[in-house]
């Protein structure tokens, strides 16, 4: 989601006669801390499904360092009121994968409007990783993966994937064409 919300950032930004050139400007206090917690994701998310790690404590762990650097980060850069836009559906992704034992709720039915599984009982045997399949157990549901996605990629998305994904493209498209974006 956040790649698609990059690039429609990015063409939005050209068709207003932006330049990624004034991105150059743009201050950002601690942008190693967003790079560090995107990559301990990258990391994290390609060990579970290689199937060197198992969801557990130390899946958990790794996450809550991730979202602790995201978090220092918006800190650091709270002035910008996209950052913090970006943050607010961070928090949210935060709350229902906390809330849920270290892993992000899933809707069974959106995954199969989004063409990810031919049907409910396919995608709750095939649960996994990171991921678990809602039920009446569930906590904050309506934060999870809820939300199918159709176009381009296939996939299910949460209402903070969305905030987040328009505080990317917000944050982009004022920044290209030079606007203050605090």
């Amino acid at each position: 989601m956040f790649f698609e919300a990059l690039i429609i950032g990015i063409i939005i930004g050209y068709i207003l006669k932006g330049s990624l050139k004034n991105l150059e400007k743009v201050k950002l206090k601690n942008i190693y801390l967003a790079i560090g917690a995107f990559a301990l994701e990258f990391i994290l998310f390609s060990l579970v499904r290689r199937g060197t790690l198992s969801r557990g404590y130390l899946t958990t762990s790794i996450y809550i360092i991730e979202y602790a650097l995201i978090f220092l980060f918006i800190y650091f850069n709270r002035e910008n009121k996209f950052i913090l836009i970006m943050g607010f559906g961070f928090l949210l992704n935060a709350f229902a994968i906390f809330s849920n034992r270290g892993a992000m709720p899933v809707s069974a039915k959106a995954a199969v409007v989004a063409g990810l599984a031919p049907s409910i009982d396919s995608v709750k045997a095939s649960a996994e990783g990171l991921y678990v399949i809602q039920n009446e157990s569930t906590r904050l549901w309506i934060l999870g993966d809820i939300i199918p996605k159709t176009y381009l990629r296939h996939y299910v998305i949460s209402i903070g994937d969305i905030i987040a994904a328009i505080g990317l493209m917000i944050f982009l498209i004022q920044g290209m064409r030079n606007k203050k974006i605090t």
